[in-house]
């Protein structure tokens, strides 16, 4: 059985593996972090030479009996911000990057750091030793001090930087001469830029242009003094939130709508007209209660009486007033529009324009990605172009792919949005708009089909890019190999594709029921034997999407050639796979409630098994259900209690599927209005008070990690971000956020990966959950 992950595995370029006292793993992917790419530009150094050591030439500082001991978080003049002495492995906290080529380790011995270098790779920080835990504040002075030497001559780099986005630097030093005796370094400098809780300190010991051979380098006693905090700002960790929480875009006349309000002594709340000021409505609030994933107590009302079109806002006694919302019959309109339109924008292998919008204008590109991939561990070529960006960088995957696609057909499918006119290239030709955006993914797909039916993995750079434009990304492009969950995820939307497209084009209707058949067939051969799933080869970090399971994609894609052939033996093949024990998820690890929504909600021409309908209906009821009460009892109608992961943005959506289609097989009015306030969490009724899509409330999210948005320096409107992490994992959380309750683990930051990264499959849950709520 496959734990439930709703998480983002962008898998750094490198892992993050702290390198102790023993051999370190540069390489390792890690399931829950990633590092991004580091930029080769450098910032103007600020830093200025203290006077130099008094101690002899060639020789380190006597050893202070307390170093290593005396770092503090306290602010004050003379306070150790950092201070290592590697006298104790079990305290060692200093991490490693490598790229490029770059073959090396990293040990303890003999009190000192020592970096053992078999190739520097290409660039300077092919092999980077970091550290992360120390913050700088804006306008304190700072000293720096290390003892560094190398078995032969050659140059280094010093750097602190942020650790993030460009990668620039705050304070450093580029080709510092090193020789083979020691050098005592001592350096100040002020930080001038705005105060961050979480730089990297750097040494980079890659490439320097000159040393080819292996060597060693030698590092001891690295300190960092406040000099003078007098002047030093405090870390801005963003605005105060308002516990006053609502959808900060608004409400159709007939929606549920509910107010939460977290630790307020309130108990009744009034509606205002935001243009006369006048009170039109009043409401009590319920008696406090525990909410255990904000870990406070809370209060709700409740307004879907009031129906009243208009601008408004909640005013309480004693928390205060909510941000504004309206009441219109399209208010949703342009939320909509947007939330697809963010796949457009992440179009692959052609010129994106400007045409959907102004807002759009700053995120055009000419089309990229335009050349041949190589096929890993071969010398073979082949056209990969189009498809979607995955997420804030530029992979193209199948897995998530495949689920983006699926959320698309399921939300033309149960909510009946049909729009033509969102201005993509392919409007006004009669097709909804969202099947010709599935459509540029799905001609993709049929190019990641190798001639034995099975379906490669992705198609990357061997690295994540820099904060860059699109078109910017030149390096060799890999199609890495084929994995079973990539196959069966493709044979099912493929079979799909057949029947949603088959009275729009014949023809490419055909073409992906073919193409189904063969990616199955790959399946009955190889599924059994693969017990591991894709992992990603030793030189390649980019985002590894693992998944040792593939039953749920082999019973989807059963499923779904079933509901496109008649052939009953995809059905046995199906009922054989499934089991109560299944778990049935719509992230792109767990595919299996995908199978039984094709199953309960395609019509055919044949008889279906009334037994299994039965059971996979009262299954998905009886789910939503426990759902309902979790999400009564807990508040902000959001059934995660304290588990909130990686992504939680996703779960929320994907749960509001859940609850949509307990309801279109139930009837059961309750689950629908469930399903509506997870839309309203996402723009706003949450406890962090943040609308979690990009340009939509008065609250949005506004700094994204996603590389055209950090690149242009504002987000692409409608965007969900990952939201709320209740073990982030990146530095920049990780120093915000840590010791938080899990629900108020959020930071508008572009730092944050763990938090704040966007994904296709994140925009399209979103998308089924706001189409079936706006829905007339």
């Amino acid at each position: 059985m496959k734990k439930i992950v709703a998480m983002l595995l962008t898998v750094s370029m490198v892992s993050a593996i702290a390198v102790g006292c023993k051999k370190s793993d540069s390489k390792k992917e890690s399931a829950t972090q990633s590092t991004e790419s580091q930029s080769s530009e450098s910032a103007t150094e600020s830093s200025t030479e203290a006077p130099t050591s008094a101690e002899p030439e060639g020789t380190k500082p006597s050893e202070d009996p307390e170093a290593g001991t005396r770092a503090t978080t306290e602010v004050k003049d003379g306070a150790y911000a950092m201070d290592e002495a590697f006298n104790d492995p079990s305290t060692f906290k200093w991490m490693t990057y490598t790229e490029s080529g770059g073959d090396w380790e990293v040990v303890c011995e003999n009190g000192e750091m020592v970096a053992k270098i078999k190739s520097t790779g290409t660039k300077e920080y092919s092999c980077q030793l970091y550290f992360d835990g120390v913050s700088l504040m804006k306008n304190a002075k700072y000293k720096l001090d290390f003892d560094i030497k190398s078995d032969a001559p050659r140059t280094y780099e010093w750097r602190f930087q942020l650790n993030g986005g460009d990668y620039h630097a705050y304070a450093g030093e580029q080709h510092v001469e090193l020789g083979t005796s020691w050098t005592h370094v001592t350096k100040e400098f002020v930080m001038e830029e705005k105060s961050d809780p979480s730089p990297r300190f750097c040494f980079n010991v890659g490439n320097d242009g000159s040393i080819k051979d292996a060597h060693n380098i030698y590092i001891d006693n690295v300190t960092l003094v406040i000099l003078d905090c007098s002047q030093a700002e405090k870390v801005d960790n963003g605005p105060a939130l308002n516990p006053v929480s609502i959808n900060q875009t608004g409400y159709q006349p007939k929606d549920p709508k509910a107010v939460f309000v977290d630790g307020t002594m309130s108990k009744t709340f009034q509606i205002v007209d935001a243009n006369t000021f006048e009170i039109v409505y009043e409401g009590e609030l319920t008696a406090p209660y525990a909410c255990a994933g904000a870990g406070s107590d809370i209060v709700s009302g409740d307004f879907s009486d009031f129906d009243k079109p208009g601008t408004y806002f909640i005013r309480t006694s004693s928390s205060g007033n909510s941000y504004k919302f309206e009441i219109a019959d399209d208010v949703y309109d342009e939320a909509l529009k947007a939330s697809i339109l963010m796949l457009y924008t992440q179009r692959c292998g052609c010129e994106v324009k400007a045409d959907i919008g102004e807002a759009y204008a700053d995120f055009t590109h000419p089309a990229c990605h335009m050349d041949q991939a190589k096929i890993y561990g071969t010398d073979k070529m082949i056209d990969v172009s189009g498809g979607w960006h995955d997420a804030g960088d530029y992979g193209r995957y199948v897995v998530p792919g495949a689920k983006t696609i699926a959320d698309l057909f399921m939300t033309y499918q149960d909510t009946g949005y049909k729009a033509d006119d969102l201005g993509i290239p392919e409007s006004g030709n009669g097709v909804p708009d969202i099947l010709d955006e599935a459509r540029y993914e799905l001609e993709w797909m049929f190019k990641m089909q190798a001639e034995d039916g099975g379906v490669y993995h992705k198609v990357t750079c061997d690295n994540f890019p820099a904060t860059v434009m699109p078109e910017e990304e030149t390096n060799q492009l890999l199609v890495l190999p084929v994995s079973t969950t990539a196959t069966g995820d493709f044979a099912a939307v493929m079979a799909k594709a057949s029947i949603i497209y088959k009275d729009i084009d014949k023809d490419f209707a055909d073409k992906c029921l073919e193409a189904s058949k063969k990616a199955y067939a790959y399946m009955e051969a190889n599924a059994a034997s693969d017990t591991t799933g894709f992992l990603n080869p030793s030189d390649v970090f980019t985002g590894e999407y693992p998944d040792a399971v593939n039953k749920d994609e082999f019973f989807w894609a059963a499923v779904e050639l079933y509901l496109a052939t008649g052939e009953d033996t995809y059905l046995a093949k199906a009922k054989e796979l499934y089991s109560d024990s299944m778990e049935l998820g719509l992230g792109w690890i767990e595919m299996g409630l995908y199978g039984v929504h094709s199953y309960l909600r395609t019509e055919t021409s044949f008889q279906k098994d009334a037994e299994f309908t039965d059971k996979l209906k009262t299954r998905v009821v009886d789910q939503a259900k426990a759902d309902l009460e979790k999400a009564k009892k807990d508040g902000y109608y959001n059934a995660m209690g304290t588990n909130y992961p990686w992504g939680s943005n996703l779960t929320v959506s994907n749960n509001g599927i859940l609850y949509n289609l307990a309801y279109l097989v139930s009837n059961d009015k309750e689950l629908k209005d469930l399903s509506s306030y997870q839309v309203d969490y996402i723009m706003g009724m949450n406890v962090c008070g943040y609308s979690f899509l990009t340009g939509f409330g008065t609250n949005a999210a506004e700094h994204p990690h996603h590389r055209p948005s950090q690149a242009k320096g504002k987000a692409v409107p409608g965007m969900v971000v990952g939201g709320p992490n209740g073990e982030p994992a990146d530095p920049y959380a990780i120093s915000v956020l840590t010791g938080k309750a899990p629900a108020r683990c959020y930071c508008d930051n572009d730092t944050a990966y763990s938090i704040n990264e966007v994904a296709i499959y994140w925009n399209s849950p979103f998308i089924y959950i706001l189409a079936a709520k706006a829905a007339k």
